[in-house]
């Protein structure tokens, strides 16, 4: 049981509601509890949070009970009845149901921080797809003809990706293991996660289940370049979509060691997790439209179909998450391409910092794009510019400092070590500085004006 004087003592928000005495907004709020991970309602406290206490409470509990019952389905609370400052008090525990969405006589609601929220027609919709009412990823296609349609060699990429190549097991068994198919009436049964993974044709059977690659000439739609639509299985279409952006982003070259080293101009991990939270996390529901990969001269969009998940708020990016496709997500997870823990923005963002690039934005509009700004002709220019300076600056304090670190120069200047780095490698390939003994114990040596 949560701890009553913490609860009394913290402010109305996600999990607390105060209320004076029992209204007639009292159903919404269980209801809007219930949905959005539980909370407690406490009756005899006004909405500052000063305790006024009650009177009626045998006929006040009568009346919860009453509206609880009401709701559909009805919704199983904790009544508390305690005593703060010596008023009479009621928690009302309202646990995060199993058996959600719920509704009262006014309709179906939300908690969104310190409100509850009347949910419209298509938050309804996107809210029984990510409660786990109905589940596009796990639903049968029967259209599906199991071997027929199966495809061998994709399901061989995944055994090995996956570390199962080397298990006995029958390969219908393994396929019943990963809750891709399910027996039926002698007959192995796919459900739609099987299909976009392991079906010759998937596009076949789900046509919006395909990943669109466009290159743009400005910084419109006005021309196309280049076009490659990807209708292979999810995991083919993440290959192709990062193929086409590695062709059409722009390169650099970096030579630490005899090895040349080749740097896309965003970073490739922030990329990979961009298209792979496109196609696990959108919602197959949203018939015409395609995850789309948008190559602009300043900018590259990917977007993935439907609104974020109910009690997902745009502010919550990063820091919640909250996985449309349970079962697509966790294959994905086997081959090793993400983690469970839904910590892929963050990766994104540490990707994007770590390389000196502005972290991507968000829009939802109806779709769920993530952009990514490309360094324009005259971020070049500039960056040339800081690189000078930055590089003199080094330079000075090697001169001043030999035995001065990465981690050193780093805090001085107030620039990534990834980015001192970058600099002190370039200015090894400009022959000006040269390292005497190893990186433990060694010094730097400048050699320009030699």
């Amino acid at each position: 049981m949560k701890d009553r004087q913490l609860i009394l003592k913290s402010p109305e928000g996600q999990f607390v509601e105060f209320k004076q005495s029992i209204n007639s907004t009292l159903a919404r709020e269980i209801v809007g509890f219930a949905n959005t991970g539980g909370g407690t309602i406490v009756i005899g406290v006004d909405d500052n949070g000063i305790i006024k206490g009650m009177r009626n409470i045998n006929k006040d509990v009568s009346k919860i009970e009453s509206i609880t019952r009401n709701c559909d389905p009805p919704i199983s609370i904790l009544i508390n009845l305690e005593q703060k400052m010596g008023k009479d008090l009621l928690f009302i525990d309202i646990p995060d149901s199993p058996e959600k969405p719920h509704s009262c006589s006014d309709g179906f609601f939300l908690r969104s921080g310190a409100t509850t929220l009347k949910m419209t027609r298509n938050e309804i919709i996107h809210f029984l797809h990510s409660t786990n009412q109905i589940l596009w990823d796990k639903k049968k296609c029967f259209s599906f003809k199991y071997p027929e349609d199966f495809d061998n060699d994709a399901f061989r990429r995944f055994c090995v990706m996956s570390g199962m190549s080397n298990i006995e097991i029958d390969t219908e068994d393994l396929l019943i293991n990963l809750e891709v198919a399910e027996r039926s009436d002698k007959r192995l049964i796919f459900n739609n996660a099987g299909v976009l993974f392991f079906a010759k044709e998937p596009a076949r059977f789900h046509l919006d289940a395909v990943v669109d690659c466009i290159l743009f000439q400005g910084h419109d739609k006005a021309t196309i370049l280049d076009r490659k639509t990807q209708t292979s299985n999810l995991m083919e279409n993440v290959e192709q979509a990062m193929i086409f952006l590695k062709k059409h982003l722009s390169l650099r070259y970096e030579i630490k060691t005899l090895v040349r080293k080749e740097i896309l101009e965003l970073p490739e991990d922030a990329l990979r997790e961009a298209v792979l939270n496109a196609v696990i996390h959108r919602d197959y529901h949203f018939n015409g439209a395609n995850v789309s990969v948008e190559i602009y001269r300043d900018r590259v969009e990917i977007s993935d179909p439907g609104e974020l998940p109910p009690g997902m708020k745009p502010e919550d990016m990063g820091k919640k998450s909250v996985r449309r496709n349970k079962l697509l997500a966790d294959l994905f997870h086997r081959i090793g391409e993400v983690e469970k823990v839904g910590s892929g923005i963050l990766r994104m963002k540490q990707a994007l910092k770590e390389a000196g690039i502005q972290p991507m934005r968000f829009e939802f509009t109806g779709f769920f794009t993530i952009i990514f700004n490309r360094i324009t002709e005259a971020d070049r220019e500039e960056s040339v510019k800081t690189s000078v300076k930055t590089s003199v600056k080094i330079l000075d304090l090697m001169k001043s400092n030999p035995e001065i670190s990465g981690k050193r120069i780093s805090d001085i200047l107030g620039i990534s070590v990834r980015a001192v780095e970058m600099q002190i490698s370039n200015l090894q390939q400009q022959g000006r500085i040269k390292r005497i003994g190893p990186a433990k114990g060694g010094h730097w040596e400048v050699t320009e004006g030699d």
